[in-house]
């Protein structure tokens, strides 16, 4: 594994992730606070997960909502996006001259 492959690996990881954090504010009432349960909000509903959404929970009428497998999907596609920024990092290495 080289250099360049894990500095887009990880460059991939952390779109996701930054991803995954904006849907999350985003669609939450109120905003990346209620996910993490620190939010002022009465009846807000907070929602996490992008691109499938994999958990719901709060609102007036209370529900609570944890799907593993939409989860364990977006885990692997943020794998696979990380792996092919990787690839990509790795195919325009520029070689040093000589």
């Amino acid at each position: 594994m080289t250099k360049q492959f894990t500095i887009g690996f990880c460059v991939g990881l952390l779109i996701f992730i930054a991803l995954n954090l904006l849907a999350a504010h985003l669609a939450s009432d109120c905003g990346l606070l209620a996910v993490f349960g620190h939010d002022i909000c009465a009846d807000d509903i907070a929602r996490a997960g992008w691109p499938l959404r994999f958990y719901e929970d709060g609102g007036f009428a209370y529900r609570h909502i944890f799907n593993p497998t939409a989860l364990l999907t977006d885990l692997g596609l943020g794998v696979l996006l990380a792996y092919g920024l990787g690839r990509l990092f790795l195919r325009n290495k520029k070689t040093p001259p000589g």
